[in-house]
């Protein structure tokens, strides 16, 4: 049997991070789900085995695996402890009721609810994910950390903005996620603003609003209009709701979240600019450095965006600065460290997401890139090829455990939207800077950014009307376990000849069964379906659709 070059890249990485990252992950994870006692457990046998490995003049690699799991556990085994036993926990338990002064970690977030019939009506509530300051339950009050989440209704709450102080009133709930979160408020109408925004926030929401203000003014269809702004800083309030359901089927959900892909651009962008009016490497870096910091200002500097940041440097380093080996170590210290300082991100969808993203841009598109042009393909045609592709099979599992379905056309989806993507970027973020310049600057600009979003919302309209191009899937950690099985079973049969030949025979079989019984089982009841009357002999009743 021989290799072949279109899966298995060249192996000049430095791999010898990778293992150390991913225990660090998976005692991240024990905490998240096992407790303290466990990870205090794991965190002590990591030391040992560090110290022995060290003592024995063993590999450094052991020794980092060791150390590192030790570092790790201390952190995660230290706040697991302190939310297991914080004083809200049993009264979150209990569903006491409680006043809370906290301040806002992110923007509330709208609660999507469908009306009746599958209309969609006007937000009712939103979620807010907060840092507690202080609480008073049953008289008793206390001075404490923590996070806490805010089932709050939408009046009142809508336009706060991050680092704003609050107090309100609930009633508590214990979280139903494994993360570090104390507990849940159901908070009762508007809060009590304590303090205004700071002014990086003010600025940041001048900028975004502006950029709002600027697609409608241009008289944009509602659709762009709309889809701008979470292409650029992912705010999404003014997102048509058939476009965002069509991105989803079509597999571009990510381009309306903040994601390492915008930080990469925008900072290519520069990087190019900067070299082509001849300023040197360190000036140049320097610059792209600048533009970091300003576009995380603009997007708000929440987790998500922080992450994003991170891994678009990881990216840079990999893509642009041509470092292939030193890509992978970096990778692999930005996931240690973000894990380091937020815990939480161990179980977040969005992290693992950006991981197995950047890793597959790092060790699979160069690769798979390399072996198209061997073939013939055009180099731009080829790296085009190669980094939808590749990101779009690492990350499947993971879509497909979070959303129960596989799109089928998610490659030529990203394929054909990649083009529009840059450009739409660049123009919405240089739109959002001139809005505090006349309204008719950025408007322009606007109207420049106006075919290239057009293009990406005609992209999801047709990715979602492709007859049965998402493909229903077993959801959960049971699926995505499932697909990932999948999906390296034939990465590693794409390695040989002769089991390449019988992974397209059983993928042409499996085609030939899933196929046919799809179109022969519509399902039941119909899409978009109002009202149904069901008669079956016992009696009868009527089904009216409300969500």
């Amino acid at each position: 049997m021989t290799a072949d070059p279109l899966v298995a890249a060249p192996a000049r990485h430095d791999l010898r991070l990778v293992p150390a990252a991913l225990v660090g992950w998976a005692v991240v994870l024990s905490g998240l789900y096992l407790g303290s006692s466990i990870t205090a457990a794991l965190g002590a046998t990591g030391l040992l085995v560090a110290t022995a490995a060290a003592l024995r003049g063993r590999s450094a690699v052991v020794v980092a695996v060791g150390g590192v799991a030790a570092a790790v556990a201390l952190v995660v085994a230290t706040q697991t402890w302190q939310v297991e036993h914080h004083p809200l926990r049993t009264a979150a338990q209990r569903g006491s009721a409680a006043t809370l002064v906290v301040h806002l970690r992110d923007d509330p977030r709208a609660v999507a609810a469908p009306g009746y019939g599958g209309r969609q009506t006007q937000v009712q509530q939103v979620v807010v994910h907060a840092e507690l300051e202080a609480a008073t339950v049953a008289g008793q009050q206390w001075r404490t950390g923590g996070r806490v989440i805010l089932l709050a209704p939408a009046r009142g709450w809508t336009g706060l903005l991050p680092g704003q102080r609050v107090r309100t009133s609930g009633l508590l709930a214990a979280p139903n996620r494994s993360d570090l979160t104390v507990a849940v408020l159901r908070a009762r109408g508007g809060p009590d603003v304590l303090s205004a925004p700071t002014a990086v926030q003010r600025v940041a929401e001048r900028l975004r609003s502006g950029l709002r203000l600027a697609a409608m003014a241009m008289a944009l269809d509602p659709e762009p209009a709309g889809l701008l702004p979470a292409l650029v800083v992912g705010d999404t309030s003014a997102m048509v709701p058939s476009v965002e359901a069509e991105f989803r089927a079509a597999g571009l959900t990510h381009l309306i979240a903040v994601s390492g892909t915008n930080v990469a651009i925008l900072c290519g962008v520069v990087l190019g600019l900067a070299r082509l009016v001849g300023l040197g490497p360190r000036a140049a870096v320097l610059l792209a450095g600048l533009t970091l910091v300003g576009f995380v200002v603009l997007c708000r500097p929440s987790p998500s965006v922080l992450r994003a940041a991170v891994m678009g440097a990881v990216m840079l380093l990999a893509l642009v600065l041509g470092r292939r080996r030193s890509a992978v170590p970096a990778l692999c210290a930005a996931v240690l460290v973000l894990l380091l300082i937020d815990p939480s991100l161990g179980n977040d969808p969005g992290f693992t997401l950006s991981v197995l993203a950047t890793g597959a841009l790092v060790l699979l598109a160069p690769g798979w890139s390399a072996a198209l042009r061997r073939r013939g393909v055009p180099p731009g045609i080829a790296e085009a090829l190669a980094v939808p592709a590749a990101a779009h099979v690492i990350t499947a599992p993971v879509v497909a455990g979070l959303s129960g379905q596989v799109s089928l056309v998610a490659i030529l989806t990203n394929l054909l939207a990649a083009p529009a993507v840059a450009p739409a970027t660049v123009l919405g973020v240089l739109a959002a800077v001139m809005a505090v310049l006349p309204p008719g600057a950025a408007a322009v600009v606007v109207q420049l950014a106006g075919p290239a979003v057009s293009w990406l919302v005609g992209v999801g309209h047709w990715g979602a009307a492709v007859p049965d191009g998402v493909l229903r899937w077993p959801d959960g950690t049971f699926g995505a376990l499932l697909l990932a099985l999948i999906v390296a079973v034939v990465m590693l049969a794409m390695r040989a000849h002769r089991l390449r030949v019988l992974a397209a025979a059983g993928l042409v079989g499996a085609l030939l069964v899933l196929v046919p019984t799809r179109f022969a089982s519509p399902g039941w009841p119909a899409p978009g379906w109002v009202m149904v009357a069901c008669d079956v002999g016992q009696g009868d009743a009527i089904v009216l659709a409300t969500g």
